[in-house]
């Protein structure tokens, strides 16, 4: 921050933190949906019957936003408002974007309406996030901290709230990519209306959205003060993300730590769009054919689990014997999910048993590989006065192979077969094991 700008301070909301049962688990669950819908959605435009290539890019174009956090996190910091009305606000209008979608599911502009309407849904889960990360933070440090606090010592001393609400986000992945999923195939087959059904899922989810956004506007709580000190709207343009990707770009340790975000999860991003497509794929074009009941119960039920089991026994094993004696570990099982789905390449005829322990195998290394990442994002952002832009930066930088390589999955997926796809993804495997160890080394005196 130049001098000129006034500091940013911090606001405590000193109500809500003995009923904090009442609205954290919901917010976390609201956070879940997001991921839940972006996963729906998918399995929608194969099921209208828009190709596998088109289908890749139309998901990783919506993902775009994801990109945009540093910018979105500077938005709600300097703009007017409590974070209870950013909230508020993108839980309404997430409500009102899946009703229009489910809307034009019925008429022949579907997937006009679908490319209108998503991008909104996915704008105002970004802003969510952010609000919500904020809020928790402002009514944890509520009863403990006076006004005037930095806002970087009230990040440092609060973890992230998933950390602690794991277990809701998890329910919410269930619920969309699990039930909702069930529900939409079994409407297929009573129906015999794949828009009707579809349709109703959306409606069902835009109804999830205006209740715990009722819920919230009932039972949050909330303060005549923002979470920090309003200010004008040129406040963006006075250079803090630039001052701190400076002073990150002065510190080999920070530029280790980049270069980490970005390629750590390299083997995953090939999978993030390709697995899924895979698993409803035709078996005349390489896939598995799974049924939307076979997948809710392979894809979103059994890897969900494995995947929050292998981040749960991941965290432990960090807290038992640091980061460093598992990281390289970590970073070899992350070529275990593609070499999971690639067994299943050459036997797409296999029993859904079988399909299911081998999703699940390659969920829970991938669950395990993940909380490494997540405590490399925690030393990256500890004890920096800058906490807040970093973790927006490290969180767009994990992201942003994802987006990127998504957009030419589909074309990969008209040149090469899903076995060529999944081998590459598990060699890619190397590169993970070697950023791990040079980020091990830089970082060994610590």
């Amino acid at each position: 921050m130049t001098d000129k700008q006034p500091k940013t301070t911090y606001h405590p909301h000193r109500r809500g933190t003995k009923t904090r049962w009442l609205w954290l688990p919901s917010l976390m669950f609201g956070d879940g949906v997001a991921v839940s819908v972006l996963v729906l959605t998918m399995v929608m435009l194969r099921r209208m019957g828009l190709d596998t290539a088109d289908t890749a890019l139309a998901i990783a174009l919506l993902s775009l936003p994801v990109l945009l956090r540093p910018l979105f996190e500077m938005v709600v910091t300097h703009f007017w408002g409590t974070t209870k009305v950013w909230i508020l606000s993108t839980q309404f209008i997430s409500a009102l974007s899946l009703a229009a979608v489910a809307f034009t599911l019925h008429t022949s502009s579907w997937l006009l309406g679908t490319v209108c309407f998503m991008p909104f849904f996915v704008c105002s889960s970004v802003f969510y996030n952010i609000a919500l990360h904020r809020f928790y933070i402002d009514t944890s440090q509520g009863v403990h901290l006076s006004q005037g606090v930095h806002l970087s010592q009230v990040h440092q001393q609060n973890p992230t709230p998933q950390h602690h609400n794991t277990t809701t986000s998890i329910m919410a992945l269930l619920f969309g990519c699990g039930v909702m999923m069930m529900i939409a195939g079994n409407m297929e087959v009573v129906t015999r209306n794949i828009r009707y059904s579809w349709s109703l899922v959306f409606y069902v989810m835009a109804g999830v959205e205006l209740f715990l956004w009722l819920w919230h506007t009932i039972f949050l709580p909330g303060g005549t003060h923002g979470y920090a000190k309003p200010k004008p709207t040129m406040g963006l343009h006075r250079g803090e993300f630039r001052i701190s990707l400076r002073r990150m770009l002065k510190r080999k340790d920070d530029i280790t730590a980049l270069t980490f975000f970005i390629l750590f999860l390299l083997p995953e991003t090939l999978l993030a769009l390709t697995a899924p497509l895979f698993l409803i794929a035709k078996p005349h074009n390489g896939g598995l054919g799974l049924s939307p009941q076979e997948f809710a119960f392979t894809q979103g039920t059994i890897a969900v689990i494995a995947i929050a089991l292998g981040y749960t026994l991941g965290g432990k094993a960090i807290k038992k014997h640091g980061l460093c004696r598992w990281l390289l570990p970590s970073a070899l099982l992350l070529a275990v999910p593609g070499a999971a789905l690639l067994f299943l390449s050459y036997n797409t005829a296999a029993p859904l048993s079988i399909v299911a322990a081998s999703l699940a195998a390659g969920h829970a290394a991938l669950g395990f590989a993940l909380s490494m990442v997540k405590q490399v994002v925690v030393r990256f952002t500890r004890n920096m006065p800058d906490n807040t832009l970093r973790h927006a930066i490290a969180r767009t930088l994990i992201a942003t192979p994802f987006v990127l390589v998504g957009m030419f999955a589909g074309a990969m997926l008209t040149l090469i077969d899903y076995q060529h796809i999944f081998l590459l993804a598990t060699e890619l495997s190397i590169a993970s094991l070697t950023v791990a160890a040079l980020y091990l080394y830089r970082t060994r005196k610590k």
